[in-house]
């Protein structure tokens, strides 16, 4: 048990080092030489829990997305009315991965690497938040707390929106914005989807 702890907490600094780099140097300017120093360990060993960096970006993607799920977790098991809950996973999810990547300035690169390298895995993140967040939106509906008929469209379509609205946000004239910046939007988006399927007065 003690071994196989060790081996987990090596492979997770490797993970943290190779996050670390990317963030600071891109993808495409990292390499393992890189990731092994920054992790304090020979080249061997680390090809010993990845076969190149490409392994270590995969590993990071997954990491994160359970980190994301945790987070989006927590927030479903408030039970939280349809707005508050909505800006809760818009933080869970775009808020904090925001905050660890929005800063550097090989953010385009990142996020093109991660559907290009982590295709697959990206794919999966992204198909299962917006099935969280047409869940919670169905939900919403079936309580009678929120109406699609004045939206116009089906839950899909309007989860749809919000996550273009999230994605759009992350950046002013081709720069990110400050993740306290970026939060305050998310809050904003939450708010005007909310505000656009709430019941009509006295309907």
């Amino acid at each position: 048990m003690v071994q196989a702890r060790t081996e987990r907490d090596k492979a997770e600094a490797i993970v943290a080092a190779g996050e670390k780099l990317f963030s600071r140097f891109g993808y495409r300017r990292t390499s393992m030489d890189d990731i092994a120093r920054e992790a304090g360990v020979a080249k061997g060993t680390l090809y010993l829990y990845f076969d190149g960096k490409a392994a270590v970006f995969r590993a990071m993607q997954t990491r994160n997305l359970e980190e994301v799920n945790r987070r989006c977790t927590a927030v479903e098991a408030q039970g939280l009315g349809f707005h508050e809950a909505l800006a809760g996973l818009l933080e869970a999810n775009y808020g904090w991965m925001h905050e660890r990547y929005g800063a550097s300035e090989h953010l385009v690169e990142l996020g093109a690497t991660r559907m290009t390298v982590g295709a697959d895995i990206a794919s999966a993140a992204d198909a299962t938040y917006a099935a969280r967040l047409t869940a919670l939106c169905n939900l919403a509906v079936d309580r009678g707390e929120i109406t699609l008929s004045r939206f116009g469209h089906d839950a899909e379509a309007l989860i749809a929106s919000v996550l273009e609205a999230a994605r759009g946000a992350k950046s002013e004239a081709g720069e990110p914005v400050p993740a306290t910046r970026y939060r305050q939007s998310l809050m904003r988006i939450a708010a005007l989807a909310a505000a656009a399927v709430s019941p009509a007065p006295g309907g």
